[in-house]
């Protein structure tokens, strides 16, 4: 009522002002007048017809995101409302398009992890199945029973293993771990780590050192549990892949940024190319064969390191391996 109200006031004037000129018989004013009132309601016609356009343009750019096809602008970098207005459109379609990427990659990773754990736990649940049927069996002996049960023991220690490590693994994907860093002694954190894989090592022969190439205490900050799991896991690689009556070697090395904490073996290496490719969730070197596991050690010891503002690198050699964490210090 209000919009009609102000026509009506503007028709009024005009037509009063169109009067007033025409009985005082001012003629040229009277053309001036029409000629300026005729070129404002073109321009308003045009300016109306532009902005009905560019009100078509914008619907159409939301109804391309509503169906999910491509968003289609033509932009004229006029910095006008309705451009920006389009602009922000764009901004929203390709934030939409990210999200659903994004969606896709965790989905597919899902599903990777699904089937790899499906897959690995396929074999040692089918030996505790069958382990278990012979259990049964009333005419085997003690000695036999005694051999049953300790496979079943194997298996599902493995299984738990496998658990551990896929909860870690997936903890790691989603970026979900806490690390707790405190002022605390590296050797004590790799110490913990040599206990671990002592049984390991000295069944197959294999002589675990530790090497200082500074002197000093070697206090960091870190989480010690994570990093005891990062050095166990490059241990338990290297003691692995290296045969009997090797050596594997711990060299700890200081500068003024970073510690570093390398684990060099004699074992089979990896082939060229493969330095970068180690990293990855599940990769398994090409040269591995008949050798057990799982190809996640070194992704969750890469993302343990990362979580404390380190890196890692991957070096071959001639014979064997040389993997070194680097860890900052304090102040960097």
């Amino acid at each position: 009522m209000r919009e009609i109200s102000i026509k009506c006031l503007e028709v009024i004037v005009l037509f009063s002002m169109i009067m007033y000129l025409l009985l005082e018989q001012q003629w040229w004013l009277l053309c001036l007048f029409c000629t300026f009132v005729f070129c404002i309601i073109i321009h308003v016609r045009q300016n109306r017809s532009k902005i009905a356009h560019d009100l078509c343009e914008i619907s159409e750019m939301l109804e391309q995101i509503l169906q999910e096809k491509p968003v289609q602008c033509n932009c004229k970098n006029d910095d006008s409302l309705f451009d920006k207005i389009r602009i922000q459109i764009l901004r929203i379609d390709e934030i939409k398009e990210a999200n659903k990427k994004m969606l896709e990659k965790e989905h597919n990773s899902i599903k990777q992890l699904l089937a790899e754990i499906s897959h690995q736990l396929r074999t040692p649940l089918a030996n505790m199945e069958n382990y278990l049927a012979l259990l049964d069996n009333e005419e085997i002996s003690m000695n036999e029973k005694k051999e049953y049960v300790q496979a079943v023991e194997r298996a599902e220690q493995k299984i738990k293993f496998l658990v551990e490590k896929f909860m870690i693994a997936a903890r790691m994907e989603k970026k979900i771990i806490q690390i707790h860093k405190l002022s605390q002694s590296l050797k004590e954190t790799i110490a913990g780590a040599v206990f671990q894989v002592y049984k390991r090592a000295e069944e197959k022969q294999i002589y675990v050192k530790i090497l200082e190439k500074s002197k000093g205490d070697y206090f960091i900050f870190h989480d010690r549990n994570w990093i005891c799991e990062s050095v166990y896991n490059l241990l338990d690689n290297s003691i692995k892949y290296s045969p009997q009556g090797t050596c594997v070697q711990i060299v700890l090395n200081d500068n003024d940024m970073f510690t570093e904490i390398c684990v060099e073996d004699e074992g089979i290496g990896i082939m060229p190319g493969e330095e970068n490719r180690m990293f990855q969730l599940y990769y398994r070197g090409n040269n591995i064969s008949g050798q057990e596991g799982y190809g996640m050690g070194l992704y969750i010891t890469r993302e343990i390191v990362q979580a404390h503002g380190g890196f890692m690198k991957v070096q071959r050699k001639n014979q064997g391996l040389k993997v070194s964490i680097f860890l900052p210090k304090v102040g960097t």
